[in-house]
């Protein structure tokens, strides 16, 4: 129902924004912010289930337009939320995230590789080894 719906809707946004980054394509851009709008559209009428969703996405944003120092901020803080709440696969995929934005910046080498551990332990603290074994074998 609604919680699969808004799930999908996240799933695709994060997506189409791990898309523009790679490409620089406008029209996955543009299609991010859409659903992003959507999501925080939840948020105003006061869904408390996608406050995680809304700040990884605002991060998102912010490393596709190269503001570096609110990129963080927002990863940091989605990151933050995602795990007081207790979603340990969002906290995954968002320090996955992270470290790939931070992969960019030869500068942020080491907190790229520190949060790539942090995406692989909770990866794996959450069942999900064939990923923990793909992270891995790019790691290597």
């Amino acid at each position: 129902g609604v919680a699969s719906n808004m799930g999908e809707t996240f799933h695709r946004a994060i997506s189409l924004y791990a898309g523009a980054r790679q490409t620089k394509k406008k029209k996955f851009k543009k299609a991010a912010i859409k659903l992003q709008k959507r999501i925080v559209g939840w948020q105003k009428a006061g869904n408390p289930n996608v406050k995680h969703f809304v700040l990884v996405l605002d991060a998102e944003s912010a490393a596709l337009s190269n503001k570096l120092e609110m990129a963080k901020a927002k990863y940091q803080e989605a990151i933050t939320v995602a795990s007081k709440d207790g979603y340990l696969h969002y906290v995954a995929l968002f320090n996955e995230r992270y470290a790939d934005y931070l992969l960019q910046d030869p500068l942020s080498a080491d907190e790229a590789m520190k949060r790539r551990c942090e995406a692989i332990e909770a990866y794996r603290e959450w069942g999900a080894h064939a990923k923990v074994e793909q992270m891995m074998g790019e790691s290597s």
